[in-house]
This record gives C-alpha cells, sequence and structure tokens, in this order.
C-alpha cells in the first residue's frame, strides 16, 4: 500500500505502518491540549491507542497464521487509522477454511479479552464497586472493551467485516459460492440500511460505514461473479497477442513517440526477446525528466512482473493487476502477449454473451523506431 512505512516483520510478514496512523497520533496530542487535559491523561490515550491497534495486529496475524496453515500467503500487514489489514494472497473458496481464515481475527480478540479480564480478577478489581467513572479512567478497563468492541464489530454478518464472511462460508455449504455471497451481500447492505439510519440520529460516523458496508457488499458479490465467469479460463485465453515492445538500448524519446502513436501504455523492454520488464506511463515521464529522451529505454523499467504462464488459471493471475496493468506472457522464453484488465473483461462479456473462446496464435510488434 502507498505511503505506509515498514517498521519490520512479524511471523515472517512484512508489518507496515499508513503514514496516516501519525496523523492519528499528532490529532489525539492536539485534542488533549484544546482540551485541557492534565500530561497523565494525555499519555494514557497515546498508550491506550498503540495498545488497541497491537491488538488489531495481533487480530489481523491470527487471519494470517490461519491462512498460512492452508498454505495461503500473507504479503503484509499495514496499520491504518481505521484499523489493520492483512493482504491475504486469495481467500480459501472451500467453506470450512474461509469460515476459520475469517473467525481466526475476533478470536485473538476474544482470547486477549479473556486474559486482561482474569488479570483484572486476580488483582481484585471487581471486588471494588464498579463506575463509569472507574471504567473511563481505567487503563485495563479501557482496552477490555476495546477488545470487545473489535470482536463486536468484526462479526457483523457484513463484507467487509470477518462476519461477512463467516456468513457467506456457511451459506456455502446449502449453495453455490456465487448464490451464498449475493445472500450475504443482501443481508450486509440490509444492516447497512439500517445504520445509516441510526446514524442519522445518534452518530454521524455509522453513515460513513454504512456507506462503506454497501460498497464493499455489492464489490464482493460483483468479484465473486467475475470469479465465477472465468472459472476454466487460462491466460491464453485473456491474452493480448498484438502489442508493441521495445527493444532494451532504444531512446526514452521513441518509446514517448510509440506510447503516443499506439495508445498502449504498459510497453515491455525486452532484450534478443526475453523481457527485461515493462515501462509504465509514470516510469516513462520520470525517467525522461531524470535522465533526459537519449536515455536508454532499459533505464525507464519500472516493475519486473514475474512472466506468466499461458496454461495459469485467468482468477490466478487477478490480484498482479494492482501491481502493474500489462502482465507478460512467457512461453518457451519469449514474450508472446499481455494479459490486461481490459483483456479480462473482454473474456467475461464473451463468456456471459456465450461467445467461443478461441485462443489466437501470438503475435507481437517491435518498435524499430
Amino acid at each position: 500500500m502507498k505511503w505506509s512505512l515498514n517498521i519490520g516483520k512479524i511471523a515472517g510478514i512484512d508489518l507496515k505502518i499508513h503514514f496516516t496512523f501519525f496523523i492519528l497520533l499528532f490529532g489525539v496530542g492536539i485534542s488533549g491540549v484544546a482540551a485541557g487535559d492534565p500530561p497523565q491523561t494525555t499519555l494514557m490515550n497515546f498508550a491506550i491507542i498503540l495498545a488497541l491497534f497491537l491488538f488489531v495486529i495481533l487480530h489481523e496475524l491470527g487471519h494470517a497464521l490461519m491462512a498460512r496453515r492452508y498454505g495461503i500467503p500473507t504479503k503484509d500487514i499495514t496499520l491504518l487509522p481505521i484499523g489493520g489489514l492483512a493482504r491475504l494472497d486469495h481467500m480459501p473458496e472451500e467453506p470450512g477454511k474461509e469460515f476459520l481464515v475469517a473467525a481466526a481475527g475476533p478470536l485473538v480478540n476474544v482470547l486477549l479479552a479473556g486474559v486482561i479480564t482474569l488479570g483484572l480478577a486476580v488483582t481484585g478489581f471487581f471486588a471494588q464497586p464498579i463506575t463509569s467513572d472507574l471504567i473511563a479512567n481505567h487503563f485495563w478497563t479501557q482496552l477490555l472493551l476495546a477488545n470487545l468492541i473489535l470482536v463486536v464489530f468484526n462479526i457483523i454478518p457484513a463484507f467487509p467485516m470477518d462476519g461477512g464472511r463467516m456468513l457467506r462460508a456457511m451459506l456455502a455449504l446449502v449453495m453455490d459460492r456465487v448464490q451464498a455471497t449475493k445472500v450475504a451481500a443482501g443481508i450486509g447492505r440490509t444492516l447497512a440500511v439500517l445504520m445509516g439510519v441510526f446514524g442519522l440520529f445518534f452518530n454521524t460516523w455509522l453513515i460513513l460505514t454504512s456507506l462503506f458496508v454497501w460498497w464493499s457488499a455489492g464489490a464482493e458479490a460483483e468479484s465473486e461473479t467475475r470469479k465465477a465467469n472465468l472459472k476454466g479460463l487460462t491466460v491464453r485465453d485473456a491474452l493480448v497477442n498484438l502489442f508493441y515492445k521495445v527493444e532494451a538500448n532504444q531512446p526514452l524519446t521513441a518509446v514517448s513517440q510509440l506510447a503516443m502513436s499506439t495508445g498502449q501504455r504498459e510497453i515491455p523492454v525486452t532484450s534478443n526477446g526475453s523481457l527485461l520488464g515493462i515501462i509504465r506511463p509514470a516510469d516513462l515521464t520520470a525517467a525522461i525528466q531524470r535522465l533526459g529522451g537519449r536515455a536508454p529505454a532499459y533505464a525507464a523499467i519500472g516493475v519486473e512482473p514475474q512472466g506468466l504462464d499461458p496454461w495459469m488459471p485467468v482468477n490466478d493471475i487477478l490480484p498482479r493487476f494492482s501491481e502493474c496493468n500489462a502482465q507478460p506472457v512467457i512461453e518457451n522464453g519469449q514474450l508472446i502477449g499481455l494479459v490486461t484488465p481490459q483483456s479480462v473483461q473482454q473474456l467475461i462479456w464473451l463468456r456471459e454473451h456465450h461467445w467461443p473462446v478461441d485462443p489466437r496464435p501470438s503475435e507481437e510488434k517491435t518498435d524499430q523506431a
């Protein structure tokens, strides 16, 4: 994720903090000063936020470790002001496995809440009269409440919360996955409407949350429908075999002219037929500004995606578009085509309209400028 700082690894997984997290800490400090809070109160608020986000990291780690158990790697865990994000390579489609991966995060918070409760009981906290002021000003009770809130929020049966995936997994036991997703998305959108109405009267933040839940439910249903439409199709079915490429030593001015005259935004760079990498529009602009138009094309390579095997399932390569919109297809060591979001969308359209999908022989064009 952009604007994130890598701060190390946890269980072999990259741990990152988004820069907006520091804005949150700064806001807490400013609000404390503006309210005239004593320094110890501000420090406790800082400590609560840091502890809370530690719990969020452990929550996401629960998802990641359960997914690892089923052979699914996690790209990274990113800490955001609104929570955490564990980027799994993919979610398991088997209902039982998906349920366990989704439930692992809230279960971590349940265990943390249990440990804190046990600690409070051992220290005799519950032996005294429990008042709202006591709870509001006690560090550990605040953390206990935070964990309980995380549990309740995450098990709401709506995407993208864990509860939405848990619900989909249970429904998938009695119906196909696409239908289960649509039903779960419908339930999630109903809850989003109720949340929005409630927010009109009590909390405007719930209105924003409801909009996010509504959008996420629709996006999940659309994504699952797309996967179903692509099931059984391979990379060869989706490749663009009419494309332009440039040799490594061609000048950047030629690359720029090629992109403008053909409309091809991502330009592969090759050397004797072997792929070196891809030049994206931003890479080309930055290289020309930094090195000038006479610099060789290889100096502008911005990404070196792993070549796709022509017989890979199309569904397996969809996450790669987040890095580059042109994924190279390699056969016998040679670049034979590109797969783009547009070519995948065209493939979906063909299948939805029952047109035959017929792989074509590969063709390519090399710019000779």
